[in-house]
C-alpha cells in the first residue's frame, strides 16, 4: 500500500498509534496515503479502520477484547481553521450492535496531533484498571486503581495535576466503568463523545483514561493560502445572521426555535407543545444561570456556557445543558423548572452519560408508568424521580439494571405495545427534535448509519424559510423548503449526509456549516487542500463523504442490518401531532425511503449496488472483506 513518507506529511502527522491492553504492546505505523486521499480523516479514518479491523463484525462482542476503540483526528485539527477542535471515537456499539461513533469538541483532537498521531487504536482488554499516558515520544500503560470509582471531574483533575496543566484527558466515569449503554467519554471535563455507548466499550477494556500532551508542529502545504482562506471563513461566519445570537445564547437558542415550531418533544413525544417554555427560554437561562461563554479549540462562536445554580438542593456549577439536554432531561419528562435540569445535566457530566439516551430512557419509563405497563410509579414533572433514575442507571441499581441496557432492551422486556412509543432507531435513543415537524429530519433519523441521530444529516435547510426557487436551485425540488412536505427530501438528506461526513472527517463543527450554511463544501475543500497539499475540490470532497457513508453501510450490513431497521417508532409514523403549528402531521417515511435508496445507488434491500461501489473505488475491498 502506498504511504506518505514521514518527512512529506502536510496537515497530517503521519502516524497511527496502536495500543494493545491485553499484551501491553505499543506499536506505531505510517498512515496510508490512500486512506488520507479517500477518507480525509477523523470519522472517515475511524469508519475505514474498523471496517478493516473487524473481519466478521457480526461475531464480535462489543464489550469483548476483540472490539477496537479508535480515536481519530482530522487534517484541520490543531490549526487555525474555524471550529477545528473536534475528534471522533469509533467502535462497534454495544447499544446498537452496529457501527458506533461519537464526535466531541474541546481540544483533545488538536493535542493528539501535537503528540504526533492522527489515530489512536486501542485493542484488547487490560487485566485491571489502567490509563494511558502519551507524550511526544512516550506511551505508557499505567495502573489506575486509585482512579477506579472516580467521576469525570476528579479523574481529570488528578491526571492534570500529575502530568501537567497542558495535559488533556479523555476519561470515563462510573457509567463507563459499569458498561452502561449510555456511557460517554469526556475530554477536558465538559466535552463529550457521548453517543452509541463508546464509554461502555472503554470501560469494558478497563481503560479509565488517556492523558495526552505534545509539542510537535503541524506543517501545512501552503500556509499563506491556508491563512487567507481561514480569514475568509471567519468573515463568512461572522456575517451569518445567526452568529451574534448563537455566540451569546449558545444552543439554548434552539429551544426557543423548536418551541415556536411545535416540535419541542414533551412527555416522551406525546406532544410538541411545552407549557413551561418561558422557564426554559434562552433569555431566562442566559440572564439567570450562565456565568460565561466558552469555546472549543480554534472556534470564534463560543457557543458553550458555564452555568451555576447558586443554592438549594440543585446547587451545582459546570458546563450547562445544551439544547438536546434541555429536552431530554427537561421537556420530555415535563419538568416545569430549569434548575433541576441544570443539576441533572451536571450529574450526567460527572457520571459520564449521554444526556440524550439517559433522558430518553427516563421519559420512556415515565410513559410506561402512566400506561400501567410497569409496577413503578413515575409522575410527569417529578424532578427528583428523574435525578434518582439517573443515579440508578449509572450505578445499575434497581430498575437501573435494565435501563442501563438501553431503551430497546427495556421495550423488549416490557412488551405490551410499548415499542410504539420507544423512541429509538436501530437501538439508539432519538434526539430532541420531533420529526413530524420536519420530514427531512425524519428520513435522516431513519437511515443514519449509527442509529437514530440528527447529526448524521442535520437538514436544517427545510426549517430556514428558504423560497421554493432556492429549493429548486439547491436540490431540484421546491418542496425541500417545506418542513411538512415529504417530496424532494431524499435528495436533500443525501446531500446533507455526504457533507456531514466531510465535516466530521475534516473534524470541524457543523454549527459553522449547517446553521445557515456559512461554510460550504467548496470552502472545506480549499481548507483541506491548503493544509495537506492533496488537491480537493467540491466534487471530490463530497465524493469522499459519499464513500464514507457507503463503507459505514457495508459494515452495518455485515453486522446484520436489515432494511426494516431503516425506520422510526410508530408514534412518528402513525400518531399525528395533537396540537401546535404542526398539528395533524406524521412522517411519510414509506414515500421517502425508496427514493433515498435509489438516489444512493442502493437496491431496494438497502444494499449498495456493485456499480456504486465501483464508482467509489471500494468494490474490491468490499468483495474481499466479506
Amino acid at each position: 500500500m502506498l504511504q506518505i513518507a514521514q518527512s512529506g506529511y502536510r496537515g497530517y502527522m503521519g502516524q497511527i498509534l496502536r495500543i494493545n491492553l491485553s499484551d501491553r504492546s505499543v506499536t506505531k505505523e505510517p498512515l496510508p496515503l490512500t486512506m488520507a486521499r479517500d477518507y480525509i480523516g477523523g470519522r472517515g479514518f475511524g469508519s475505514r479502520i474498523i471496517y478493516d479491523a473487524l473481519r466478521n463484525p457480526a461475531e464480535v462482542d462489543p464489550l469483548g477484547p476483540e472490539n477496537v476503540l479508535i480515536f481519530s483526528a482530522g487534517p484541520l485539527n490543531g490549526t487555525m481553521s474555524p471550529s477545528s477542535g473536534r475528534y471522533t471515537v469509533t467502535t462497534k456499539s454495544p447499544l446498537t450492535g452496529l457501527l458506533g461513533d461519537a464526535n466531541s469538541g474541546g481540544a483533545f483532537g488538536a493535542v493528539m496531533k501535537f503528540a504526533g498521531y492522527d489515530v489512536i487504536v486501542v485493542e484488547g482488554q487490560a487485566k485491571d484498571t489502567v490509563y494511558v499516558n502519551i507524550g511526544d515520544d512516550k506511551v505508557e500503560i499505567l495502573p489506575a486503581s486509585e482512579l477506579r470509582g472516580k467521576g469525570i471531574m476528579e479523574t481529570t483533575d488528578k491526571l492534570v495535576e500529575k502530568h501537567g496543566r497542558n495535559t488533556k484527558v479523555a476519561c470515563i466515569g462510573l457509567a463507563g466503568e459499569n458498561t452502561v449503554s449510555c456511557a460517554a467519554i469526556a475530554s477536558d471535563k465538559f466535552h463529550y463523545a457521548a453517543r452509541c455507548a463508546v464509554g461502555a466499550v472503554m470501560g469494558s477494556k478497563r481503560l479509565k483514561a488517556i492523558a495526552i500532551n505534545g509539542s510537535r508542529d503541524i506543517r501545512l502545504a501552503d500556509p499563506e493560502a491556508f491563512l487567507k482562506k481561514v480569514g475568509e471563513c471567519h468573515e463568512k461566519i461572522k456575517a451569518d445572521k445567526t452568529y451574534l445570537d448563537f455566540s451569546y445564547y449558545g444552543t439554548s437558542l434552539i429551544t426557543d426555535i423548536a418551541a415556536e415550531s411545535g416540535g419541542l418533544s414533551t412527555r416522551n413525544g406525546q406532544t410538541g407543545v411545552f407549557q413551561h417554555i418561558d422557564n426554559y427560554s434562552s433569555h431566562n437561562y442566559r440572564e439567570n444561570y450562565v456565568r460565561r461563554s466558552e469555546s472549543c479549540f480554534s472556534c470564534i462562536i463560543h457557543c458553550s456556557n458555564y452555568a451555576v445554580v447558586e443554592e438549594g438542593k440543585y446547587k451545582c456549577r459546570g458546563k450547562g445543558p445544551e439544547y438536546e439536554s434541555f429536552v431530554a432531561l427537561g421537556t420530555r419528562p415535563d419538568l416545569p423548572d430549569i434548575e433541576p435540569v441544570i443539576y441533572a445535566n451536571y450529574l450526567c457530566n460527572d457520571y459520564g452519560m449521554d444526556t440524550i439516551s439517559a433522558g430518553g430512557i427516563i421519559a420512556f419509563l415515565f410513559e410506561c408508568s402512566e400506561k400501567g405497563l410497569i409496577p413503578e410509579n413515575y409522575t410527569w414533572g417529578d424532578a427528583d424521580q428523574v435525578i434518582d433514575l439517573l443515579t440508578k442507571i449509572a450505578l445499575r441499581e434497581g430498575i437501573g439494571e435494565d435501563a442501563a441496557r438501553g431503551m430497546r432492551y427495556l421495550a423488549d422486556k416490557i412488551g405490551r405495545g410499548c415499542h410504539d412509543f420507544a423512541l429509538h432507531t436501530k437501538g439508539l435513543e432519538l434526539p430532541a427534535y420531533d420529526p413530524r415537524t420536519g420530514k427531512g429530519f425524519g428520513l435522516g433519523l431513519a437511515v443514519a448509519s449509527r442509529g437514530g441521530d440528527h447529526l448524521r444529516a442535520l437538514p436544517n435547510f427545510e426549517l430556514l424559510s428558504y423560497s421554493p426557487e432556492e429549493g429548486v436551485k439547491w436540490f431540484g425540488d421546491p418542496n425541500t423548503v417545506d418542513p411538512y412536505a415529504w417530496q424532494g427530501k431524499a435528495d436533500m438528506v443525501l446531500w446533507h449526509e455526504n457533507f456531514a461526513a466531510v465535516v466530521d472527517s475534516a473534524e470541524m463543527c457543523k454549527y459553522c456549516m449547517f446553521a445557515t450554511y456559512a461554510i460550504l463544501p467548496g470552502d472545506v475543500a480549499e481548507l483541506v487542500t491548503h493544509a495537506t497539499g492533496v488537491d480537493w475540490d467540491e466534487e471530490s470532497i463530497m465524493r469522499a463523504g459519499e464513500r464514507i457513508l457507503n463503507i459505514e453501510r457495508l459494515f452495518n450490513l455485515a453486522c446484520g442490518l436489515t432494511p426494516e431497521q431503516d425506520s422510526l417508532p410508530r408514534r412518528f409514523l402513525e400518531e399525528p401531532l395533537p396540537e401546535g403549528p404542526a398539528k395533524g402531521q406524521v412522517v411519510e417515511l414509506d414515500k421517502m425511503l425508496p427514493r433515498y435508496y435509489e438516489a444512493r445507488g442502493w437496491g431496494s434491500d438497502g444494499r449498495p449496488k456493485k456499480k456504486k461501489l465501483e464508482e467509489l473505488g471500494i468494490e474490491n475491498q468490499a468483495d474481499s472483506h466479506r
